[in-house]
């Protein structure tokens, strides 16, 4: 035992040795290094609260206090020196007490990315060349946030969109598969684009309950979600909701005997769900198609049939592959930790995303089945994240045991600073989202053809 012990100390050592030499934002050290920097700006936005900090004049007594709590960091060993020099671009790059705002660029021959801060006086000063294209960050402070989490679009994907969310819980019923004759009911969620004053908000959908569509905008694309084994419609609100408030119709069917509410019998469903799960999909698909033609539906007039995607989450990840497979309405595909199948394989503009220490489905499958897959393609791999990663909540366990893992705030960043452009660029055909898929920021692992 005395000589084990000796290893397992050597082996720490090394380890942490070895994290000290990783350059900032890289390595091991990724998600360390992340937090201890999103620490230090907590802790400089409440000593140097940049509002404070005015005129041009009052620069150099941000940059000092900023450097203060830097100092403070390296001290209390919170910040590695490794980090030093990102530390100091954080407050550089930073408008407070400069007068100035941020401009994201991306340059046109190679999609790079920059931040510059520019004077606000005499017009909009971010308005680039013939070679980069500019944009006025109004709402960034940082230069960092800037091309991070906007690609230097000045767009946030962690942030809701232009548009307020309602939700409407709408029950389809159809034949079982497995059984025909036997009812399956589909209480099925649906989340909208309504009024941006629209409230209150319900918690459960992270949206306001029967509020009025807002048909200012639509048609608008449909993306239908499919939960995991054991889950329910509103399992990712984190994501359903925010998609709807960014101009989309998003609805998600339960699948009755899989879902948490037959807990612990709908872990024995597997096989039957197998076969229920894609005509679950398919036919709450139809039924939304055909609301979106009656003018007695609230729907009516509120969903474009041309731009159809699909997604889900583990067994919902699967029954992305096969929905797609099966129906060619469907023009995008998401799995996210899906329960894949080597054979498995894509022929619409698709994003796989997992977690790289998901415990649960087969990761090497998924690879397979990507590979397997038709270009456009990417496959975002978030360092650190399980399989709980996609979904609100997580249950204890090696997949979601935080500091060790991602929390769930962070995976759901990083799920969102992918999910809404592919989504928008492939789905809505907005192409200014390009400069997201495009660029890589840490803590993710990235392969696309495209």
């Amino acid at each position: 035992m005395r000589g084990e012990f000796a290893i397992l100390v050597i082996t720490l050592a090394f380890a942490a040795t070895a994290a000290a030499q990783d350059a900032c934002l890289t390595g091991a050290s990724t998600l360390s290094d992340q937090r201890a920097i999103a620490a230090l700006r907590t802790t400089t936005e409440t000593n140097c609260p940049c509002a404070s900090y005015v005129a041009p004049r009052e620069r150099r007594d941000y940059r000092r206090c900023a450097r203060q709590q830097i100092t403070a960091a390296l001290d209390a060993a919170t910040l590695r020196r490794e980090c030093l020099r990102t530390a100091r671009l954080l407050y550089r790059g930073a408008v407070c007490g400069t007068g100035r705002i941020a401009c994201g660029g991306v340059k046109l021959s190679d999609g790079s990315l920059r931040c510059r801060l520019a004077s606000t006086t005499g017009g909009n000063q971010c308005d680039g060349s013939a070679k980069i294209v500019e944009s006025a960050c109004t709402e960034q402070t940082y230069c960092t946030d800037v091309i991070d989490w906007t690609a230097a679009t000045c767009i946030d994907p962690r942030q809701r969109g232009p548009y307020g969310v309602g939700a409407r819980q709408v029950l389809f019923t159809k034949d079982s598969v497995a059984s025909p004759g036997t009812p399956r009911p589909l209480d099925t969620i649906v989340w909208y684009p309504t009024t941006p004053d629209a409230a209150p908000i319900d918690n459960y959908y992270d949206a306001v309950f029967d509020a009025p569509l807002d048909l200012s905008g639509g048609p608008y694309p449909l993306l239908m979600f499919s939960h995991g084994s054991c889950g329910y419609p509103a399992q990712s609100t984190f994501l359903t909701a925010l998609l709807a408030s960014y101009g989309y119709v998003v609805a998600a069917p339960p699948h009755p005997g899989n879902t948490i509410f037959e807990f612990p019998s709908c872990a024995g469903a597997q096989a039957t769900s197998f076969q229920e799960r894609p005509q679950d999909i398919i036919f709450v698909t139809d039924q939304l198609l055909a609301a979106n033609a009656d003018n007695t539906s609230p729907f009516f007039g509120a969903i474009d049939p041309e731009r159809i995607g699909m997604s889900g989450h583990s067994f919902g990840g699967l029954t992305t592959y096969l929905v797609q497979g099966s129906d060619p309405r469907f023009r995008i595909a998401i799995p996210m930790a899906p329960a894949a199948f080597n054979s498995f394989a894509l022929t619409v503009p698709s994003l796989t995303v997992l977690g790289q220490i998901d415990g649960v489905v087969n990761n090497a499958a998924t690879r397979t089945a990507y590979q397997n897959s038709s270009a456009p393609k990417i496959k975002v791999e978030i360092e650190h994240a399980g399989h709980y990663a996609f979904s609100d909540g997580c249950f204890p366990s090696p997949d979601c045991n935080p500091p060790v893992t991602t929390t769930q705030d962070e995976s759901h960043a990083a799920v969102l600073r992918w999910v809404v452009p592919f989504v928008q660029r492939y789905l809505a055909g907005d192409d200014s989202y390009e400069p997201f898929l495009n660029s890589v920021p840490p803590g993710v692992d990235v392969e696309q053809v495209r």
